[in-house]
């Protein structure tokens, strides 16, 4: 009877359908810089296979993005553009403007004669794409260059044959280049750190000391794994001189630093320390939560060297009464633009409960868990951020209990 049951369970599996392949569509993406119009004419071409995109909606504001053309048909509506592309697939062009100046008057997009470094989040922009079912996207990048000028990179990695970039997000079925590019006449500095690629790349000239920031980055890359536990498959880190923005910005899997910034400053802080927690941990605060975010960059800005001993535990502590002198008129950090004192009481408070949950865990656990946890959430509140401390040590966290959270 069993024999029997058994034999006809293997006929129904057999005749069974096999779990149907998810379909897929083919994007190519191409940046051609023109630096005598101060843009770059762009292309996102669509291959149709087993899926299909069946509608495109673009944020393209009027003032950055022109000249728009498409196969099948398109219309703006306002900040909007909609294109429904051909059911075969098709192109969609259109040129950006790239320089970009903040109310400081510094730059954070900027192309000259010579080279280009602007964000890919902006040069191929938001999108909501509408597909046939069950579709994902498999995407490429292609740069063209104008005459004179010899490199560029991205923060995706090269296919073998080095003609263009696999663009990957795991998270979206549409996958997008994001994060930092930079094109021209520049120099690139790369290091495989345990599998990692990092690239350090400017323009000629600009004085950004790549070959020590790659240095710097071998110093801490092992802490930065056992923190965090992952890291991207490259990172790539972007910088020049004056007019750009003097500081440093992060974006997925790529930073932007000045050439003029210190690896360590005055304060016994690091901007690309900072810049690079951002760019693994890749958290965010809602509103009214930023000082989670900026507070464990700047926190780990800190530890991560008195770890590696890039600083003393005496420079450590000496950093922290800076801090709490100069955040010593903070009363909340509740606020959804953290500041540098906001940000140094943050990191006051993350030093408290770090040394509260060693010491309820007897030393089995720390900081780190916490933020692996936030990690996986993304978009981060203080409710989080009390929920996951607490469930680590079993118990309420005094060190959120304060009222700078209330």
């Amino acid at each position: 009877m069993f024999r029997s049951l058994f034999a006809l369970l293997l006929l129904l599996l057999a005749a069974a359908p096999a779990h149907a392949a998810r379909r897929s569509y083919d994007v190519h993406y191409l940046a051609r810089f023109v630096p005598a119009e101060k843009a770059a004419r762009v292309t996102i071409r669509l291959e149709h296979g087993t899926g299909r995109a069946t509608r495109l909606n673009f944020l393209m504001p009027p003032a950055g993005y022109t000249n728009l053309e498409g196969d099948g048909n398109w219309t703006r509506e306002g900040d909007r553009v909609i294109w429904i592309p051909p059911q075969a697939g098709g192109r969609f062009r259109y040129t950006y403007k790239i320089d970009h100046q903040r109310s400081d008057g510094t730059y954070d997009a900027r192309i000259t004669s010579d080279w280009a470094i602007l964000r890919g989040d902006d040069l191929f922009p938001p999108v909501k794409v509408r597909t046939t079912k069950d579709t994902d996207s498999r995407a490429r990048l292609h740069i063209e260059l104008p005459p004179g000028w010899t490199g560029f990179d991205t923060p995706y990695v090269l296919t073998r044959n080095e003609t263009h970039y696999v663009v990957v997000n795991p998270k979206r079925r549409f996958d997008r280049p994001i994060g930092w590019i930079i094109a021209g006449d520049v120099g690139i500095r790369r290091e495989w750190i345990d599998g990692v690629e990092f690239s350090v790349a400017s323009p000629r000239g600009e004085g950004m000391r790549r070959i020590d920031v790659l240095a710097f980055t071998n110093v801490v890359f092992y802490e930065l794994l056992h923190a965090f536990g992952t890291m991207p498959p490259k990172i790539l880190i972007v910088g020049a001189g004056d007019p750009m923005f003097r500081g440093g910005l992060s974006a997925p899997r790529s930073m932007w630093l000045h050439a003029d910034r210190p690896l360590i400053s005055e304060n016994s802080t690091s901007t690309l320390v900072h810049e690079l927690v951002h760019v693994v941990t890749r958290i965010r605060g809602h509103k009214g939560h930023d000082w989670i975010t900026e507070g464990i960059a700047e926190f780990y800005s800190l530890e991560l060297m008195r770890r590696v001993s890039l600083i003393s535990e005496k420079r450590y502590r000496r950093a922290l009464e800076f801090a709490r002198n100069w955040s010593a008129d903070v009363k909340s950090l509740r606020s959804s633009d953290s500041g540098g004192r906001r940000t140094a009481r943050a990191v006051l408070l993350l030093v408290a409960l770090d040394k509260e949950i060693k010491k309820k865990t007897e030393d089995r656990r720390d900081i780190d868990d916490v933020v692996q946890k936030l990690m996986e959430i993304g978009k981060v509140t203080t409710d989080d951020l009390r929920q996951i401390s607490e469930r680590i040590v079993g118990g309420k966290v005094e060190a959120l209990d304060t009222p700078l959270l209330r």
